[in-house]
């Protein structure tokens, strides 16, 4: 696998450097026209490579069908055009030198079919980089069909997820996630649910950034990775309809209905969607338990069988009140059923060959997850010159219950009983209820853009544990496990940006100020630890445009990660009899420095050179009891943990039917600190990759291919072995236009695997993991309604857009 990714990033900074030796800058101008001599206005202009047929730059005509590229590199290029309802043209050959070159008139046919000109949408690359965001285009991808949000985030630039599926931005966790704009309130399992609840058939781009700006929430100290749900803003009705089943080492299944109709200045839109998946997860674990010399092996065996079944489901109301006022009301619906069976042997005993006895460990659990949220959103534009007022509340429910039933039998290894058979159950309802209001300010000011704002949230979570076991036939409190913990956090928030471009120099300052109130009352224990801070956020950025094809940015900021009130909780989660996790309600925010370095060479290639350096990261710590032989995982705060990195985005198009995007990271990251009682001190480097690639075999048929993975590395005591993935997919278009069908095989290979490593001090453990992630899956996609409008519309509105940014 490292050799792979070497060789890659090898082959890519060839390209960059032939790139960067070619750039030598000169103006291209021409016109395009119809058979009739009459100019063509909005058509989009191409400039490619006339020898790797890669895409260098874009334009679009005016009215009078004229278009400007403006200082292009030096090279040899043809010019391609393309226009909704005409036949795609090119220009000849040419060679652009140190002087302006002038492109004869381009004339366009009309097509042989009008809606043909859908093709324009594969223009679009899978990844862009748009206002030093990295975006990762899904909306048409055959690999994100039939899939869910989590799938897809695993494909965006620079993320990753750990062995528990919470996610990761460059290597490190702290990653904020947000849905068009607005926080998810939630991390860990129940954002990992969250996201497999959701179709990616809503999904229409996936944004990530490692830089924040005054207006972004503080939380996040890595980074944020922001969803944007599809809209439409077409005039009359459309719409779409998804089927999609699969088969890994079960059936799955999932369908999606999208509807949209607009009417004048209303809007009204709405989706549903529902999947059915079975998935097995298989856990092979061993560690070792040293005591007075002596060592005792857990070796144990899981298999997990988990059925989902989810609703989801989403309904809303755009109105244009007046020239200067819109408003937007929605309603957003999630439901997940989700039945798992475990199964697991624990040989206990000297080593692998010798067995003193034998758990055999059966686990049932049934666990709902409902959330329902109201958003509201009013925008009032003040004047002509860009001054705004933007009003957005919001209201969540999420209700949750997790219900287990276990089942213990320890034997001998003659197969007799050591103890009876033991018995237990647990039931953990969570009520969680979020309250945001927020107000931004925009106006233009100085010959710059001021922006202000307020923002007050409240949250509550409500858990509460019940821990039985079976006695003589009566169930009982299991002594010492049951729980009841009610936390409640309370931020205020305020800021102010202001922007301004001096000539070729940009330059953005902010401050943001947070103002937490919390609670974590565990009603059970007695135990209440309250907190009350005031904490500054600035932030700020310099760019430098040396020219339109070399672009500088420098940025700082100040961000924060705030224990997740399940990680506050002092109860334990029991995973099997002997492993489980317990809360500390002790665990203080970690705060961050992050210092971010971005080049952009001709609108293309992005490099983006950053280190973060935390003062009191939260990590993952561990513990044991030599006699009793349990083991058990809780958070800490951890001295300090710095990260540089470097990513590199690099897009090519290799003929008239290649495309790919390279995006990989190198990254090195350092943790110092006590962990588990003891002082670690341990660093590593390592490299993460992602190369997607797309190929259009003709007008209907097309196939991708997506390849990535990482080489081994050391995060926090845990040593991540290596680990590589490959997606194909396969695209078919129907000739109406309206119909596709897409055939997708993931992890083919079988090799997405979660290997992971711990020999540090007195913990020695090995974790071999897979989650069934091989899969063949078949979709079908229809779409109904104003097609041509719609497609007209979405490739030239940023209304939706600009307002969720």
């Amino acid at each position: 696998m490292g050799r792979i990714i070497v060789l890659l990033l090898a082959t890519v900074l060839l390209h960059v450097q032939e790139a960067w030796a070619k750039s030598q800058d000169a103006d291209i101008r021409g016109r395009v026209l119809n058979q009739d001599n009459q100019p063509i206005a909005a058509a989009s202009v191409y400039l490619m490579s006339s020898e790797a047929k890669v895409l260098i730059k874009t334009a679009v005509t005016d009215e009078e069908g004229n278009y400007a590229i403006l200082k292009a590199p030096k090279g040899t290029y043809y010019i391609e055009v393309s226009s909704v309802g005409l036949a795609t043209s090119k220009s000849a050959v040419f060679e652009l030198k140190d002087a302006a070159f002038q492109v004869p008139d381009i004339k366009m046919a009309a097509a042989s079919q009008q809606i043909e000109a859908v093709t324009v949408q594969g223009q679009v690359p899978m990844v862009q980089n748009r206002d030093g965001k990295l975006v990762l285009n899904v909306e048409n991808s055959t690999l994100a069909a039939g899939n869910n949000a989590l799938e897809v985030l695993k494909r965006a630039p620079g993320v990753s997820v750990d062995k528990d599926e919470n996610l990761q931005l460059m290597g490190q966790s702290g990653v904020a996630v947000t849905i068009d704009g607005r926080q998810t309130y939630m991390t860990g399992e129940q954002l990992a649910t969250f996201l497999k609840s959701t179709d990616a058939g809503q999904i229409k781009s996936v944004e990530v950034t490692t830089t924040r700006q005054a207006k972004d929430d503080a939380e996040g100290s890595v980074g944020t990775i922001n969803i944007v749900l599809k809209k439409n803003n077409t005039e009359g009705f459309n719409g779409s309809f998804v089927a999609s089943a699969a088969h890994g080492q079960h059936p799955r299944g999932n369908t999606s209905l999208n509807l949209n109709y607009k009417k004048n200045n209303t809007t009204l839109f709405g989706s549903y969607a529902y999947t059915n998946n079975t998935r097995n997860t298989e856990l092979n674990l061993e560690r070792i338990i040293a005591n007075n010399g002596k060592s005792t092996l857990f070796d144990q065996r899981a298999n997990l069988k988990e059925q989902e079944i989810n609703h989801n489901y989403r309904v809303g109301i755009e109105q244009k009140t007046s020239a200067k006022n819109t408003m937007m009301l929605q309603f957003t619906g999630n439901n997940n059923i989700e039945d798992g069976e475990n199964l697991s042997d624990s040989h206990i005993g000297p080593s692998k060959s010798v067995a003193d006895s034998v758990i055999n460990a059966t686990s049932y659990n049934m666990t709902k997850f409902n959330r329902y949220s109201i958003n509201f959103n009013n925008e009032y534009k003040l004047d002509t010159l860009g001054s705004k007022l933007t009003l957005d509340g919001d209201w969540s429910m999420f209700r949750t219950s997790n219900d287990v039933n276990y089942f213990y039998k320890t034997l001998h290894p003659d197969g007799s009983l050591v103890r009876p058979e033991e018995q237990e159950r647990s039931n953990m309802p969570v009520d969680i209820d979020i309250y945001v209001a927020k107000l931004d300010y925009l106006k233009p000011f100085k010959q710059g853009k001021l922006e202000a704002g307020l923002k007050y949230s409240n949250v509550k979570s409500d858990n509460d544990l019940g821990f039985e076991h079976l006695i003589n036939g009566q169930w009982q409190d299991y002594e010492g496990r049951p729980n009841h913990f009610i936390y409640t956090e309370q931020i205020s928030a305020g800021y102010v940006d202001y922007s301004r471009a001096f000539g070729k120099w940009s330059t953005k300052i902010g401050l943001r100020a947070e103002y937490t109130i919390s609670d974590g009352n565990s009603i059970t224990k007695n135990n209440r630890v309250k907190r009350d801070y005031l904490d500054f956020f600035p932030s700020a950025s310099l760019g430098y445009n040396i020219s339109e094809n070399h672009v500088l940015s420098l940025s700082y900021a100040r961000k924060v990660t705030r224990p997740n009130y399940r990680f506050l909780n002092p109860f334990r989660y029991y995973i099997d009899k002997l492993t489980f996790q317990e809360g500390n309600p002790y665990v203080n925010p970690a705060y961050t420095h992050g210092i971010t370095l971005n080049y952009t060479l001709m609108q293309m290639f992005n490099f983006t050179f950053g280190t973060d350096i935390t003062r009191d990261a939260i990590v993952e710590s561990m513990g044991q009891d030599k006699e009793t032989n349990e083991t058990w995982i809780t958070r800490e705060n951890l001295a300090n943990n710095s990260t540089t990195y470097i990513n590199m985005n690099i897009p090519f198009r290799v003929g008239k039917f290649w495309t790919m995007n390279n995006n990989i990271t190198g990254i090195y990251m350092h943790f110092k600190g006590p962990i588990a009682g003891y002082q670690a001190d341990l660093g590593s480097y390592f490299i993460q990759a992602n190369s997607m690639h797309t190929f259009k075999l003709n007008n209907q048929f097309s196939a991708e291919a997506n390849i990535n993975g990482n080489t081994p590395f050391i995060y926090n005591v845990y040593k991540i072995q290596e680990r590589i993935n490959v997606d194909l997919g396969l695209n078919y278009n129907f000739k109406n236009q309206k119909s596709t069908l897409k055939l997708a095989v993931t992890d083919v290979f079988r090799s997405n695997r979660n290997n992971i490593d711990t020999n540090f001090e007195e913990f020695n453990s090995k974790i071999r993991q897979y989650n069934d992630s091989q899969t063949v899956r078949l979709t079908y996609t229809y779409k109904f309604g104003n097609l041509k409008q719609q497609i007209r519309k979405r490739d030239s509105s940023n209304e939706e857009k600009d307002r969720a940014n």
